[in-house]
């Protein structure tokens, strides 16, 4: 079944734009719609005290797919996307985020997934520093470390610490440390190892072996 997941609360982006948007990407994707539920939640909510999203989540079924207009529409956290992604994932629900026209799936590289999340979660934080400081809109500002950047995830990875990182790179533990915190590197590493160490879900007698997702425990 393909379900439209609506946010009812985006400040920025409408109800009516969201669909417009939503219906576009369909359309483009040869993708029918079967169904359409608003998502009601406020922001500053945690998602374990989101009753009517773990609801939504409970009554989805193995292969169902998910249309969202952003991401922003299951969570503004991190962290949290990570756990409603693994639980996506585990009964084999694909999702489709129309805006950056991307789709997760079981065949989706864990690379792929932390990469996007990086991104959402840089975009974020160059927005609230904007706000704060009263900055012109745009990306977050380049830095030297950028060039390192996949080296310094390979080393977190393998749980080195910012000294030794700093040792190898030739570069300062201070600096290297202010980076890799705005940059939430350790998140992202710690959301990368969550991934791979979920296997992909084949079939659905697969998914009757494993675990069950948190999110729609009773």
């Amino acid at each position: 079944m393909n379900i439209v997941l609506i946010k009812g609360k985006n400040c920025k982006i409408d109800i009516k734009s969201q669909q417009q948007a939503i219906i576009k990407y369909a359309k483009a994707n040869g993708l029918g719609i079967d169904e359409t539920e608003v998502e009601n939640s406020d922001k500053n909510v945690s998602l374990d005290e989101r009753k009517e999203f773990k609801g939504f989540l409970r009554s989805l079924s193995p292969h169902d797919t998910i249309l969202i207009y952003d991401l922003h529409t299951l969570s503004s956290d991190v962290g949290e996307l990570l756990k409603i992604f693994d639980c996506f994932l585990r009964r084999s629900i694909s999702v489709h985020v129309c805006l950056i026209n991307t789709c997760i799936q079981d065949a989706t590289p864990a690379y792929e997934i932390v990469e996007m999340l990086s991104k959402f979660r840089e975009l974020n934080l160059s927005k609230g520093k904007e706000k704060s400081q009263g900055r012109p809109k745009g990306r977050m500002s380049k830095s030297k470390f950028d060039v390192f950047r996949p080296q310094i995830i390979d080393y977190l990875s393998e749980e080195k610490s910012v000294n030794e990182i700093s040792r190898l790179l030739h570069v300062s533990r201070t600096s290297l440390k202010d980076y890799i915190n705005s940059r939430g590197l350790k998140e992202l590493v710690h959301a990368k190892i969550s991934l791979l160490q979920n296997p992909k879900i084949q079939t659905i007698t697969k998914t009757k072996n494993k675990k069950e997702c948190s999110l729609i425990r009773e």
